[in-house]
């Protein structure tokens, strides 16, 4: 092989390897691209769920003010029956 056919062989051998470069590069650009794209929907899930489960819990904060209120009201209305019913055995008490 000649000084000629041994400068096109290199300059081959080199053209080959920057292709090869580039095709493994554009490899891993495209699995980096998937791996990224993954993320993005597996954090999509995840926020729809928290989204989901932070709907539900306002719901029952919700609820539970409501229950309370409610415990509130009877509450307020059980002391009102008992102080009638103390005032009243204290008038009885004292005739």
């Amino acid at each position: 092989m000649g000084i000629k056919e041994s400068g096109l062989q290199f300059a081959t051998d080199i053209e080959n390897a920057i292709i090869e470069t580039r095709t493994d590069m554009m490899q891993g650009l495209e699995d980096l691209t998937h791996r990224i794209n993954g993320v993005a929907n597996d954090l999509k899930a995840f926020r729809s769920e928290v989204t989901r489960e932070l709907t539900a819990l306002k719901t029952d904060v919700q609820e539970f003010k409501a229950s309370q209120s409610q415990f509130n009201a009877s509450q307020t209305e059980f002391n009102t029956a008992a102080m009638e019913i103390l005032m009243d055995l204290q008038r009885r008490v004292s005739a």
